[in-house]
C-alpha cells in the first residue's frame, strides 16, 4: 500500500466529533490583544523634508543655472558686439588717418618742392642782378675807353695816347676775361631757367618733360634765354612766333624724360660746356669733363675725362 492509497483512505474516514466544551476552553485560554486604532500613513509625508523637495530643488537649480548661463552668454555676446563696433570704428578712423597721412606727405613734398623752386628763383634773380651789373660795368669800360681815345686824339698828345693805348692793350685780356665770366654766368642762368621751366611743365603733365622747346612756351618767359650770350652764330628771337633753329644755342637731351634719374642731362651748352641735370641743378664741366651717351638707356650723363665728340640729337623746334 502506497502513500496515495493511505491518503485516500484517510480522506474517506469519518471525522471524529470534537470534545464538548473545547471551543469555550480555547476561547478562554487565548488572550486577545487590545485593538489599537491606527490611520494609514502617507509614504510621501513620512519621507524626510529634503527627500520630498529634492526634485523641485534640483529642477529650480538647473533652471537658475540655465538662466545664469544664458545671461552670461548674452553679456559676452553684447560685449563682443561692442568690441566689434569699436574695432570697425577704429578701422574706419585708421583708414582716414592713413589717407590724411598720405595727403600730408604729398603736401609736405609739394611744400619742399615749392621751397626749392623759390630758392632757385632767388638764385636766378641774384644771377640776373649780377649779370646786369657786369653788363653795365662792361658798357662803362667801353665808354670810358672811347672817351679817353677821343680826348687823346683831339689833344694831339701822341705820346700820352700811345701810353694809354699800351695801358688798354695790356688790360684787354683782363676785360675779356671779365666779359667771358659774365657771359658764363648768363649761360648758367639761362640753363637754370630752362631746367625750372621743364620741371614746371612735368608737374602739369604727368611728371614727364616736354618733347621740344616749343612745348614749354608757357613756362619759358622768353625765347631769348635759349641763346647763349657767347654764341654769335645764333640770333635772338623776339617772340615764339619767330622762333626757329637759328634762335637756339642749347641742346635738349632728355625730351619726354622724367626726373626719376636726376643725373641724366636735360640740356647742354656746347660753347661753355655747361649742363643742366634733370633735377634742375647746373654744373660747369670745363675742360676735364664731358658728356657721353649710355648705350643701355640712351640717356646722356657726365663723363670723365671729356669725350672727344657728343652724339647728340638735333634740337626739335616743333
Amino acid at each position: 500500500m502506497n502513500d496515495e492509497r493511505i491518503e485516500q483512505l484517510l480522506r474517506k474516514a469519518p471525522r471524529p466529533p470534537a470534545p464538548a466544551g473545547l471551543l469555550e476552553r480555547l476561547q478562554t485560554d487565548i488572550a486577545r490583544p487590545r485593538r489599537i486604532e491606527t490611520r494609514p500613513v502617507n509614504s510621501v509625508e513620512a519621507a524626510p523634508s529634503i527627500g520630498r523637495w529634492f526634485p523641485a530643488l534640483s529642477f529650480a537649480v538647473l533652471f537658475l543655472s540655465c538662466l545664469v548661463l544664458i545671461a552670461v552668454q548674452t553679456n559676452q555676446i553684447a560685449g563682443l558686439k561692442q568690441e566689434n563696433a569699436t574695432l570697425q570704428s577704429t578701422a574706419h578712423d585708421l583708414e582716414q588717418l592713413r589717407q590724411d597721412n598720405a595727403d600730408y606727405q604729398r603736401l609736405k613734398a609739394a611744400q619742399a618742392e615749392l621751397e626749392r623752386l623759390r630758392r632757385e628763383f632767388g638764385e636766378m634773380q641774384q644771377l640776373r642782378t649780377e649779370v646786369a651789373q657786369l653788363r653795365e660795368q662792361n658798357q662803362e669800360i667801353d665808354k670810358l675807353r672811347a672817351e679817353n681815345r677821343q680826348r687823346l686824339s683831339a689833344s694831339g698828345q701822341r705820346a700820352l695816347s700811345n701810353a694809354n693805348d699800351d695801358f688798354f692793350s695790356r688790360n684787354d685780356n683782363t676785360l675779356e676775361q671779365a666779359r667771358a665770366r659774365a657771359e658764363s654766368i648768363v649761360c648758367v642762368n639761362n640753363l637754370k631757367q630752362i631746367g625750372l621751366a621743364a620741371r614746371v611743365y612735368a608737374t602739369d603733365n604727368g611728371e614727364v618733360f616736354p618733347p621740344s622747346w616749343l612745348a614749354m612756351t608757357n613756362e619759358l618767359a622768353t625765347p631769348k634765354i635759349l641763346v647763349c650770350p657767347r654764341d654769335k652764330g645764333h640770333s635772338l628771337a623776339t617772340d615764339w612766333l619767330q622762333f626757329s633753329a637759328a634762335n637756339v644755342s642749347y641742346e635738349f637731351l632728355n625730351a619726354n624724360g622724367t626726373e626719376a634719374a636726376p643725373q641724366v642731362i636735360l640740356a647742354r651748352c656746347p660753347i661753355h660746356n655747361h649742363v643742366c641735370l634733370s633735377d634742375g641743378s647746373v654744373q660747369q664741366l670745363g675742360k676735364n669733363r664731358g658728356v657721353t651717351r649710355n648705350a643701355a638707356d640712351g640717356k646722356y650723363y657726365i663723363s670723365t675725362p671729356a669725350q672727344p665728340s657728343l652724339d647728340a640729337p638735333k634740337p626739335s623746334y616743333e
